[in-house]
């Protein structure tokens, strides 16, 4: 992730720890901006400095032109890893614009000016014209239907296609915007990024959260049963997934679930803000001959899920059981309905796990009670319905130092630290002094707290003794260098 958005453009964050979103927007302008409107009757000549964003095809002198709109937003704010929860662009009119003499106004004089905005593929320049236009594709494009009011704006739902770009940023360089029909005369009137209006140019504003869901199969999947009547026996590769007290011949056996995650997509030091384990009814359970039925006739077979405190693999068997932990151990009440699905909240468990790893080795599912007749029945990662096996949805919200991977201390750079308010950024000691630099101080959850702009002084003293005591990390940006660090103000 590079923070340069942060000093560039018109750019700012909206947090919500509550449901784990972060939002951003984008409005940036003439000089931050890229975007460009290309013409096939000027097929060599670029307009990327114009203040229109349109789509048309009019005529001039009675010979028919094309004009396609290309806009590409700055998409390193959005961190790697963030999952898309929305993206919106918004193209507002230009009551402005001249194209075909229509005073601002979009037109659909002759047939619909519905338009498709589609994902650009190919690098492109401000300076791009006609016969240098990049390639497009079709998948996931948007349709801008046609206008209902001659000075309209539009909302776009471009959430498939923020996600093919970042998924794939490769193939992934923007949006081109082209009427569906490009016969004359037609035409949607937008404003650029070099509007002098700066709420009319183009605005993405982009909903992402930091979750993963795991739902592993046979093979990437770790999961097992332990019953103490064969206590030597694992049951890695069983399609069931339970906890349960039963006899065989009269002889009473007790079986338990063991299952572990791969939670290496959730960074090191990450708050969880929600995790739900959901274990799904197995229809086809034998376990008692129950027919794919949980079972409480003889009393309550509520459970527990427990942390695992020592690793174990596949082929556990109840001799070998790893050790579990109490702590924050949550309850799995009696089924209400014999086929029913659980979904547990498993946060403090997961958070645990993430927290000390050494300590964290999944959970185990086992009934309060362990006397018969009590089933709780449960498709494990192997059964063939991949619907069936166990899923882990998990939110978290990551440390700053996560999204800044290369944080490493710059002692000489920035002194001294921790400082009691003032100290001294010395750039030559690492950078380019002739450069013109940014310093921002974030806080511990990635808000800005302090910046200053337009460092060219090879040594600037700062003072930053209004905050509160705590770690801060800086970072000091121009347009070819970006260095971090950690900064601990004790007053």
């Amino acid at each position: 992730m590079t923070l340069k958005n942060y000093f560039i453009f018109t750019f700012f964050f909206i947090t919500s720890f509550a449901n784990c979103q972060t939002t951003i927007v984008l409005q940036p302008d003439a000089t931050s901006g890229k975007d460009a409107f290309i013409s096939d009757n000027v097929p060599t000549s670029g307009q990327g400095n114009s203040t229109e964003f349109n789509a048309a095809s009019w005529t001039i002198s009675g010979t028919p032109l094309k004009i396609r709109g290309i806009i590409d937003f700055d998409l390193s704010s959005v961190p790697s890893g963030a999952s898309i929860q929305s993206a919106v662009l918004t193209l507002y009119n230009n009551p402005n614009s001249q194209n075909g003499n229509a005073n601002g106004q979009h037109v659909n004089s002759n047939t619909s000016n519905a338009a498709f905005l589609q994902r650009v593929t190919s690098p492109w320049t401000e300076n791009v014209s006609w016969n240098t236009q990049p390639t497009t594709t079709t998948l996931n494009q948007v349709t801008l239907p046609q206008n209902t009011d001659p000075f309209q704006n539009y909302q776009l739902d471009v959430k498939l296609l923020l996600q093919d770009i970042l998924a794939n940023p490769s193939q992934g360089y923007g949006f081109l915007l082209k009427l569906q029909d490009e016969t004359p005369y037609k035409l949607l009137a937008f404003a650029s990024s070099d509007h002098p209006n700066a709420s009319l140019r183009p605005k993405l504003e982009i909903t992402y959260s930091y979750c993963t869901t795991l739902q592993p199969n046979a093979t990437s999947g770790k999961d097992a049963f332990i019953s103490d009547n064969v206590p030597t026996s694992g049951q890695g590769n069983s399609t069931e997934f339970n906890a349960a007290a039963w006899t065989i011949s009269g002889i009473p056996l007790k079986i338990r679930g063991l299952i572990d995650f791969n939670l290496s997509s959730v960074p090191s030091g990450a708050t969880i803000e929600s995790a739900v384990l959901t274990l799904y009814n197995n229809p086809n359970s034998q376990n008692g001959n129950a027919n794919g039925q949980h079972v409480h006739s003889s009393g309550s077979n509520a459970a527990y899920l427990r942390r695992i405190t020592s690793p174990w693999i596949e082929n556990v068997s109840w001799n070998n059981q790893p050790s579990t932990t109490t702590l924050n151990q949550v309850l799995l009440p009696q089924d209400s309905n014999p086929y029913q699905n659980y979904s547990v909240d498993v946060k403090f468990l997961i958070q645990d796990i993430i927290a000390n790893p050494a300590q964290g080795y999944g959970l185990m599912l086992e009934l309060q009670n362990e006397s018969p007749f009590r089933l709780l029945a449960f498709a494990s990662s192997d059964h063939p319905n991949a619907n069936l096996h166990p899923k882990l949805e998990v939110c978290y919200t990551p440390t700053l130092e996560t999204l800044l991977p290369d944080l490493v201390e710059q002692p000489i750079l920035l002194y001294p630290n921790p400082t009691k308010g003032i100290f001294q950024i010395k750039i030559n000691a690492f950078l380019d002094a002739s450069s013109d630099y940014v310093f921002a101080l974030f806080d511990t959850v990635g808000k800005k707290v302090f910046e200053k702009q337009h460092i060219s002084n090879s040594t600037l003293d700062f003072n930053i003794s209004n905050l509160q005591n705590g770690v801060y990390y800086w970072v000091l940006t121009s347009n070819q260098n970006t260095k971090k660090g950690k900064l601990i103000l004790a007053k």
